[in-house]
């Protein structure tokens, strides 16, 4: 039973903005999901900007995502906005937990991969 409750509580609370835009992520152990307000990652509109949201899950690969849990709220903004404010809420959620629950080094290997990809 304690551990179940250790479990359950391994969690991280990261935001991210864009302008008026706030997105706030809670990532937590779990299988790989992730969810906007409730509703899966694929419902993400306009089609063209999913792939945004999309790009920390991506260069991090399914063994590293695959072991969180990810929801999302987002508030105010354009639709553009709102999508790059996911992006940085997502990425650095996923840089928390790992730093927090797992060890530095995969953190900073974590950190170096999605900096790299935005230079």
């Amino acid at each position: 039973m304690a551990e179940e409750n250790t479990a359950k509580s391994e969690r991280v609370q990261c935001f991210g903005r864009k302008k008026t835009a706030v997105a706030v992520a809670l990532v937590r152990t779990g299988t790989g999901q992730a969810r906007i307000n409730g509703c899966p990652l694929h419902t993400v509109k306009p089609d063209l900007l999913r792939l945004k949201v999309y790009e920390p899950l991506l260069l991090l690969g399914k063994e590293r995502c695959g072991k969180v849990d990810i929801r999302l709220r987002v508030k105010g903004g354009g639709f553009t906005s709102q999508v790059y404010a996911l992006r940085q809420a997502v990425a650095k959620g996923i840089v928390a937990y790992y730093q927090k629950y797992i060890d530095e080094a995969s953190k900073k290997e974590i950190k170096d991969i999605l900096m790299a990809y935005d230079r």
